[in-house]
């Protein structure tokens, strides 16, 4: 009788996990996920994830992203999670002007409800948010 009340209480709660639109699996998209924050001014830094690489690697087109993570901002590596961020315009880039891997700006954007717009193939899961990007500058030290 316990066992069954525990897995009871464990399937509601992995059940409320899975309605939670920023957590959902599987891909994402832009145009028809609705935006869910309005961030303005925000410290971010270009990374560049190369595509088309033999198998195992990132297939599809290179892209141009944002990263919001401090520790991204002076290495030639970026983190991978929710302080990626992809724009949904322009192929899914940045644009041309601002695409140089390290490039400190500063964005205003409106995030996507949906977390997963990026997967990798030797990630399990899917990693970062989509974005209406509606602002980038170079930032000013």
């Amino acid at each position: 009788m316990i066992a069954r009340f525990a897995l009871i209480v464990t399937a509601c709660h992995l059940n409320v996990q899975c309605k939670d639109p920023d957590k959902q699996t599987g891909p994402c998209d832009c145009q028809s996920k609705r935006v869910k924050k309005e961030m303005k001014n925000i410290e971010a830094v270009v990374v560049y994830r190369i595509g088309n690489q033999p198998p195992g690697g990132n297939q599809g087109p290179d892209q141009y992203m944002l990263s919001i993570e401090p520790k991204d901002f002076d290495g030639a590596s970026f983190s991978i999670g929710e302080n990626l961020l992809v724009p949904c315009r322009d192929s899914m880039s940045v644009p041309v002007d601002f695409r140089k891997p390290g490039l400190r700006v500063t964005v205003s954007y409106k995030r996507k409800e949906c977390y997963g717009a990026l997967t990798s193939p030797d990630i399990h899961g899917a990693y970062g948010y989509y974005i209406d990007l509606t602002a980038i500058q170079l930032k000013v030290p």
